[in-house]
């Protein structure tokens, strides 16, 4: 029955709507096809999540067959069954929809799902169906969940291979050895500050940053710095505008003495370009 054999332990889920007469002598023949070394565990599918099963103590496990076979077994109820069920173990189960049924045991873990093949149901099994019913068989892998399997051809893993000995006089480099002058060197915060467009410190047309309000600040500070501490190279200035140079601070002033200490107004030092 169901490719259950004596002293198996044996697992058979069931769900509504199920007729109780045939739940009974269901269990009744497994019982006996179990023996007294075996073990027959009745479970109601809505309740199996708390059934408390210890992990890989059974055999075989049954569900949805009993008449009208319409139940479904929901991705809960496989992975539980899967979880309790030993390495190698079966699960059998009757559908009308084999194509989903198989969709569903391959997501919840199981492997070897036979074709979908006959259920064997008796004529008063038969006699209120509508559709076909099909019998599918599937097992839990060979293997428990997390465990580890060297691959073929694998070559063993020696221990101490990677390990060093730190009495061993081992000729290291000094990180400070590593390190150029260029590495060293503090770089200048101004240059920091590039163009996202550009890659350098040069704003672009449309620039939005920031960063072409900060040029033009720089570069007004530096002429008014240039004109505080302007030197004549040609020591004409205090004659007059005919002897001074286009870039002369003292542009439009009246001559002054050699020597003489003339004060520029403030107007004079303000860019008006």
């Amino acid at each position: 029955m169901f490719g259950i054999s004596s002293g198996q332990q044996v697992m058979l889920v069931w769900s509504q709507p199920v007729d109780g007469d045939d739940l009974k002598s269901l269990v009744e023949q497994l019982k006996s096809t179990v023996g007294p070394e075996g073990r027959v565990a009745v479970e109601n599918s809505e309740m199996l999540s708390s059934s408390a099963h210890t992990s890989s103590s059974l055999d075989h496990a049954l569900a949805c067959v009993l008449p009208p076979f319409v139940a479904e077994c929901p991705s809960g109820v496989l992975s539980e069954v899967l979880r309790v069920l030993r390495p190698g173990g079966s699960l059998t189960l009757r559908t009308t929809d084999s194509a989903a049924l198989r969709s569903s045991l391959t997501l919840a873990g199981f492997t070897s799902i036979s074709p979908a093949g006959n259920a064997n149901l008796t004529d008063e099994q038969k006699r209120d169906l509508v559709t076909s019913v099909v019998e599918v068989t599937c097992k839990k892998p060979d293997f428990e969940v997390g465990s580890s399997l060297r691959l073929p051809g694998a070559k063993p893993v020696t221990t101490g291979t990677w390990n060093i000995n730190l009495d061993d006089d081992l000729d290291l480099a000094s990180p400070d050895d590593l390190l150029t002058e260029e590495d060293l060197t503090r770089p200048d915060p101004a240059s920091l500050k590039v163009c996202g467009t550009t890659g350098q410190r040069k704003a672009c047309k449309n620039c939005v940053c920031g960063l072409k309000e900060e040029l033009e600040d720089e570069d007004k500070q530096k002429k008014e710095e240039d004109r505080k501490n302007f030197k004549s190279s040609c020591g004409s200035c205090y004659l007059g505008d005919a002897f001074r140079c286009a870039s002369c601070p003292y542009l439009g002033m009246p001559a002054f003495k050699p020597g003489e200490k003339v004060k520029l107004a403030d107007t004079t030092l303000k860019d008006t370009t």
